[in-house]
């Protein structure tokens, strides 16, 4: 699925991405596949995976 980062906690790892569903997921660093925490930024472009009902991120991959 591809979605939109809309908030990065640097200090934690973690932030929170829009999916082209609408629905908030969230991601931490270790979800990260082709990039590093600190090149993400908001409003950058990204492809995931979904994990389930917890509406979590995982393989997040920074579309360049």
């Amino acid at each position: 699925m591809s979605g939109t980062i809309t908030q990065l906690a640097h200090d934690r790892g973690t932030g929170s991405l829009v999916g082209e569903d609408g629905k908030t997921y969230l991601f931490r660093r270790r979800s990260l596949s082709n990039c590093w925490f600190h090149e993400l930024s908001v409003g950058a472009a990204v492809t995931f995976d979904e994990a389930g009902e917890r509406l979590e991120a995982t393989a997040v991959r920074l579309v360049r």
